[in-house]
C-alpha cells in the first residue's frame, strides 16, 4: 500500500502559533507518513534550521493526497494601509479535478467562525475544535480537540508520583484572553469555595512577559506567544489537581443561531437578555462555547486530577469523549457541592481519576493518535492503522 502524502500551508511568521498542524505533523513523522510545506516553520530546538515543517519547492499540493491549512491562515490579519487584510485562499486550492482532499483546522474562539462562510463548504473536511453538539453547524465540520504536542509531553514528563504531590489545586489562568470567561467566573463563584474544603487553592501566576534564560525555553516562549512557562509545568508536576474551566456559558436555546446574541453590540445584548429569561423556563442546562484549552491537555499529561465543566452536560463533543468521574471530574456549576461531597466520601478517587485521565489522554490525543485520526477523517484509514 502506498503511503498518503500530506501538504501543509503554513503561515511564515515565527510567532504565529500553529499548534493545530504541529501536533498532526509530529504524529505523521512518527508514523512515517511523508509531509511537505510551503515554508519553513516551527523550530524544534535552538539548533539553526531545525524545523518541523520544511519548505519543499519541488513538491506541490497537486503531488499530494491531502492539503491542510491551519486556523491562523484566515485569522492572522496584517495591516496594510488603514485596514486589516485577511489572507486569501491559496490559489487553485479548490480547482476542479483536483486529486487531493482539503482540510481546514478550525480552532477559532467563539461559536460562528470563518468556517460558517459559504466558501468553506468547499473543504472536504473541517476539523472543528470546541465543537458544540447542541447547536447547528455546517455539515463538513467534524469534532476535534487541541490535543498534546511533543513540547507539552516533554515539559510534563518529569511530574512527581501522585502521592508525593501537594494536596493543592492550581487556579491560575495565566496565558489567557483579555476578557473574562463566564465559565471561569461561575467556577470562581460556586466551585472554588467548595473545592477549597479538599485542596489548597494555588493562585500563583507567572509573569509571562519575562523572557526565559534557557535557550530552549526562550525559543518556545517566543514561538508560543509567551505561553511557554517552565515554572508552570513544574507546578503542574507538583500538584494533585488543576482547575481547567474555559469558555462562555450560553442559554439552551436557540439551536439554529445562538450567535445572534453573542456578537452584534447592543442588539445582541438585548437578545441575550431575552434568552436568559427564557432559559428559566427551559429544563435543559446551559451550553458551553469555547470549552477547550491547552491547560486541560497539559494537566492530563502531567497526571493531575482535572476539574472542568461536565462536558456531556454542557454540550461539548470530542472525537473520543472522556468519562466523568473516571478520566476527569466534570462539574455541574449549579451544584458543585455534590461532586465535592462524593470526593470527600472516597478520597482515593482523586488519584484514580488522575491516573486514568492521563492514560486516556495518552491513548487518544498524543501526536500519533491525532495523526491517525486525521488520516482516517481524510479517507486513509489503512495508513492510519499501520503500526
Amino acid at each position: 500500500m502506498s503511503l498518503p502524502r500530506v501538504y501543509f500551508y503554513c503561515c511564515p511568521e515565527p510567532d504565529n502559533l500553529q499548534d493545530d498542524i504541529i501536533i498532526i505533523a509530529e504524529g505523521l513523522r512518527e508514523l512515517g507518513i511523508p509531509f511537505y510545506a510551503n515554508t519553513d516553520y516551527w523550530r524544534q530546538s535552538p539548533a539553526e534550521g531545525d524545523y518541523l515543517f520544511r519548505r519543499t519547492p519541488d513538491v506541490r499540493p497537486d503531488d499530494c493526497d491531502i492539503v491542510a491549512l491551519p486556523y491562523t491562515w484566515f485569522n492572522w490579519v496584517v495591516l496594510k494601509g488603514p485596514s486589516p487584510i485577511r489572507k486569501p485562499f491559496p490559489t487553485g486550492l479548490f480547482k476542479p479535478g483536483r486529486r487531493y482532499r482539503t482540510v481546514y483546522l478550525d480552532t477559532s474562539d467563539g461559536l460562528r467562525t470563518v468556517s460558517w462562510e459559504p466558501e468553506f463548504r468547499n473543504f472536504d473536511v473541517i476539523l472543528r475544535t470546541k465543537y458544540l453538539r447542541r447547536a447547528w453547524c455546517p455539515g463538513n465540520l467534524r469534532p476535534w480537540v487541541m490535543g498534546l504536542s511533543n513540547r507539552m509531553l516533554k515539559m510534563t514528563a518529569g511530574a512527581l508520583p501522585f502521592a508525593s504531590r501537594r494536596r493543592a489545586i492550581l487556579v491560575n489562568f495565566g496565558a489567557s484572553h483579555g476578557y473574562p470567561h463566564t465559565a471561569r467566573i461561575r467556577s470562581n463563584e460556586t466551585f472554588d469555595p467548595v473545592v477549597s474544603r479538599l485542596f489548597e487553592l494555588d493562585t500563583t501566576r507567572d509573569d509571562l512577559s519575562v523572557a526565559p534564560d534557557d535557550p530552549y525555553d526562550r525559543l518556545m516562549w517566543e514561538q508560543t506567544n509567551h505561553r511557554h512557562s517552565r515554572s508552570y509545568y513544574e507546578r503542574l508536576g507538583r500538584s494533585q489537581a488543576v482547575s481547567c474551566f474555559c469558555g462562555d456559558l450560553i442559554p439552551p436555546m436557540p439551536w439554529r443561531n445562538p450567535a445572534q446574541y453573542l456578537v452584534g453590540g447592543n442588539k445582541a445584548k438585548v437578545k441575550r437578555a431575552l434568552f436568559d429569561v427564557l432559559a428559566h423556563f427551559d429544563p435543559r442546562p446551559e451550553r458551553i462555547v469555547q470549552w477547550d484549552s491547552w491547560r486541560f491537555w497539559e494537566s492530563l499529561a502531567a497526571g493531575c486530577a482535572v476539574f472542568n465543566i461536565d462536558l456531556e452536560r454542557y454540550g461539548a463533543l470530542l472525537p473520543v469523549m472522556p468519562e466523568n468521574g473516571r478520566h476527569y471530574f466534570g462539574v455541574d456549576l449549579d451544584n458543585p457541592g455534590a461532586l465535592i461531597d462524593r470526593i470527600a466520601d472516597d478520597p482515593a478517587i482523586v488519584g484514580r481519576v488522575a491516573a486514568e485521565g492521563r492514560e486516556w489522554a495518552m491513548a487518544n490525543y498524543t501526536p500519533v493518535a491525532m495523526a491517525r485520526r486525521f488520516l482516517a477523517e481524510l479517507g486513509h484509514p489503512q495508513a492510519a492503522s499501520e503500526p
